[in-house]
């Protein structure tokens, strides 16, 4: 009993000790200040003590300008949007100005520096797809291209390392960046030093990627070189493979020495690096299937094969800036996959299976890295990389499992001769169980499925349409050619609200907000939750005077209630466009928005009409 909890007992011991690692960002001795309005004091900070900082916090942003040292000198007439750094596309969505992402721009931080004349360092991983480096107004770097269309910039994918010797206290970085590729809305926050610390990490880091890709293509030769001496046994082709996929994939990430040393195109690494994934992920489910003989199904490896095998010829076909998307759905599965593998390895350590409690302990530190790692690549949250580490325990150990199972091939051979009858039986036995658990949890997931259909048309907090939904339905009038405005509004001064009485509060209001203008909208149309404190309405009306006086009704109807927990009426602004025939969607909310902002500068409260 003691040899089968044992294996268990040291996995969970270990989720356990890594755990924070892979959820929360564990505090320093002291934490570092975060930049507020595109500035940040280190001036009391101690590189020499505390270390390394990263410009996590409120940076300045100016979308669709790229500016310069001496236009900051001069003054700029631009009012900068404060954006929040690590960025994805979910913490962009607020701010972008292009449909699909498509943007360009310029950001900046100010650096107030402790005293003294110290060289510093400055690392930049991903700022969208390409961007240029200034630091107090000398160019420090490139990487691809930077430009106002898709045209005239240029994608890349690699990190920038940098040295600066500061005049004075106070540093200013200035990022020019553009994304026309990716669409993602990406940008990593960058860590600045004393240089000897960021060549310090630059070194270890490097070294690390370089040993273990160094042993993982030793051991993937190595075990295709097992397979073609003893082709009956496919585990260490399909080891093989893992191994030569991650041994590229880490000159591919980490400290990224392939894109610095060949120069190839941006869309290159980032389709190899997405295809070592998916296809490395189903050799992964191969060896497991083959290593322990018995444990895992038959179409566990023929359904890990084939969605490898479909991700990875949809990441060569789709848009680029499709990948994120696809790569949630694969982890989906992936997830699906890690579960079911992890309940027969426990099964297989319970009943004693050959080499179940290595490949366990293995697959388990492998499983918690994937984890870290797909966490990191959504959030950009500042945690480890714990993949190194990961694969390095996986690969030892399941070179052991693939060693021992050779040497004892041989004397085993009478044995499972003998067996072989039993095992047959055991194996139809676990089939025919498998069947009834796939048939239960099929049963469950299209329950699910239907649920996740109508989470997926409606907002989670108003109840109202949410834009997908909202989007079919204006499409659905567009073709049966019906006369219509488009109209979006704001709720006025909503920031201010949520300040002074908080976001619950202010959710409360959107749920109160969201039932007003459903029933002043009544049976004239229909509205839907836009994003933040936003809607859209459609009002099925063509004539100018008649949706006038429907809006200003619609208006009104807002800002006669007065909420008495926070004693004022609230308002909004509205700005409308009407639908006219071979207009392509998007322009008519640009138009929309448009007359919303006309009418936020008239004074807010207001329902303008675009022309």
């Amino acid at each position: 009993m003691r040899k089968k909890i044992a294996p268990i007992f040291v996995i969970i011991v270990l989720i356990i000790l890594l755990s924070p690692t892979l959820l929360f960002n564990n505090p320093t001795a002291a934490q570092p200040p975060k930049p507020i309005n595109g500035v940040l004091d280190l001036s009391n900070w101690s590189f020499e003590k505390n270390g390394i900082v990263s410009l996590e916090g409120a940076w300045s942003f100016y979308f669709n300008r790229f500016l310069t040292h001496e236009d900051f000198v001069k003054g700029v007439d631009v009012i900068p949007t404060p954006i929040e750094i690590p960025s994805t596309k979910v913490s962009m969505a607020r701010f972008k100005p292009f449909a699909e992402n498509k943007f360009y721009g310029t950001m900046r931080l100010v650096i107030k520096l402790p005293k003294g004349t110290r060289t510093y360092g400055l690392r930049t991983d991903i700022i969208l797809t390409s961007f240029k480096l200034y630091i107090n107004g000398n160019l420090q770097g490139e990487v691809g291209k930077v430009g106002t269309s898709g045209e005239n910039s240029e994608p890349f994918y690699n990190i920038l390392t940098t040295y600066f010797n500061p005049e004075s206290n106070e540093v200013e970085l200035i990022y020019q960046t553009s994304d026309f590729t990716a669409q993602d809305c990406t940008i990593v926050a960058p860590k600045i030093g004393l240089a000897s610390q960021i060549s310090q990490k630059v070194q270890l880091g490097l070294g690390r990627d370089l040993f273990l890709f160094g042993m993982l293509l030793i051991m993937g030769i190595y075990h295709l070189g097992l397979y073609i001496m003893r082709t009956k046994d496919r585990a260490p082709l399909y080891f093989g493979v893992f191994c030569l996929l991650f041994s590229l994939r880490m000159l591919l990430v980490g400290e990224r020495f392939l894109p610095s040393h060949l120069n190839l195109s941006f869309l290159i690494y980032g389709r190899m690096a997405y295809l070592c994934v998916f296809i490395g992920f189903a050799a992964l489910c191969g060896f497991l299937h083959y290593a322990l003989d018995g444990l895992f199904a038959k179409w566990f490896v023929k359904l890990s094969i084939a969605l490898g095998s479909l991700f990875g010829l949809l990441i060569l076909w789709i848009p680029y800036s499709s990948a994120d998307r696809l790569l949630m759905i694969y982890a989906g599965f992936a997830f699906i996959l890690l579960g079911y593998a992890m309940i027969r390895l426990v099964i297989g350590v319970w009943k004693r299976v050959p080499f179940a409690n290595v490949v366990f302990l293995g697959f388990a530190c492998l499983g918690i890295t994937f984890i870290n790692d797909f966490i990191y690549q959504m959030t950009l949250s500042n945690t480890p990389s714990l993949i190194p580490f990961g694969v390095s325990v996986f690969t030892f150990t399941q070179a052991y499992t693939l060693s021992a199972r050779f040497s004892n091939a041989f004397t085993r051979a009478e044995q499972l001769s003998v067996e072989n009858k039993s095992i047959l039986s055991e194996l139809k036995l676990m089939n025919s169980n498998l069947e009834s658990l796939v048939k239960e949890r099929t049963s469950d997931l299209e329950k699910a499925l239907e649920e996740m259909e109508v989470m997926s048309k409606t907002d989670y907090l108003t109840k109202l349409p949410n834009r997908r939904l909202v989007l079919a339905k204006i499409k659905e009038l567009i073709d049966h050619k019906k006369d219509f405005y488009i109209g979006l509004a704001d709720i006025d001064h909503f920031k201010d609200i949520n300040d002074q009485f908080g976001h619950v509060k202010g959710d409360e209001i959107l749920v109160l907000l969201s039932a007003i203008l459903k029933a002043a909208i009544g049976d004239c149309g229909f509205v839907g939750r836009w994003g933040g404190e936003e809607f859209l309405i459609v009002l099925e009306m063509a004539q100018f005077d008649t949706i006038l006086g429907k809006a200003n009704e619609i208006r009104r109807a807002v800002a006669e209630y007065c909420h008495a927990d926070i004693g004022k009426n609230i308002t909004i602004t509205l700005g409308l466009c009407q639908y006219r025939e071979n207009t392509s969607l998007d322009i008519l909310i640009a138009s929309a928005d448009e007359a919303l902002y006309r009418g936020k500068l008239a004074g807010r409260n207001q329902c303008m009409i675009s022309a």
